[in-house]
């Protein structure tokens, strides 16, 4: 495939809207829509971005629990289950912005990075947008989020309570969803 040029239809506070067209490997002109936290993309910088957030896998000091929030996501109209996650503000590192969203979502304190991920796709089927995952323990008591817009249920769960949740079939995001069955599945 070949990009031929990137048009910007619309531009949002946090998101942009973008046609990407393209030539398909028959030699057809196509169009792909995706969305961006970049308002400027172009042909030039399109596929060139910087991890825009963070993913958190947080764990008690011992391992044996992960702290997981039970989140309402406008976008599904209904609770999602996920882990902390946010955006890296301008000058802050994945650690930093790591340790900001951790303590504003659930009053959690980081304690010790286990590893920052390399940034990785938040939906390449829809987004370009890249987070870096970042594993870590933590301790703390749980607090409601300091965000008023945000409704956000933290707690820490063991093993068998993620168990119960995944046998249940509750609303997930992807990469929560892959994390905790393996989790659980591993001995």
């Amino acid at each position: 495939m070949k990009l031929k040029d990137v048009k910007l239809i619309y531009k949002g506070k946090y998101l942009s809207y973008y046609v990407a067209e393209y030539i398909n490997n028959d030699g057809d002109i196509k169009e792909y829509e995706f969305i961006s936290r970049n308002p400027n993309v172009n042909v030039d910088n399109f596929g060139k971005n910087t991890a825009a957030g963070v993913g958190l896998v947080p764990f008690n000091m011992n391992k044996d629990k992960v702290l997981l929030q039970s989140e309402f996501r406008l976008a599904t109209n209904r609770y999602v289950y996920n882990f902390p996650a946010g955006l890296i503000d301008e000058g802050e590192s994945a650690f930093e912005a790591a340790k900001r969203e951790l303590k504003e979502e659930t009053g959690v304190d980081l304690v010790e990075v286990i590893a920052i991920l390399s940034p990785s796709y938040a939906s390449q089927g829809t987004s370009d947008e890249l987070m870096q995952i970042v594993i870590c323990k933590c301790k703390g008591e749980v607090r409601p989020s300091c965000y008023v817009n945000e409704e956000i249920n933290a707690k820490w769960y063991t093993k068998e309570e993620i168990k119960k949740l995944l046998d249940e079939g509750a609303y997930m995001s992807v990469r929560t969803q892959m994390f905790l069955w393996q989790w659980v599945n591993t001995k």
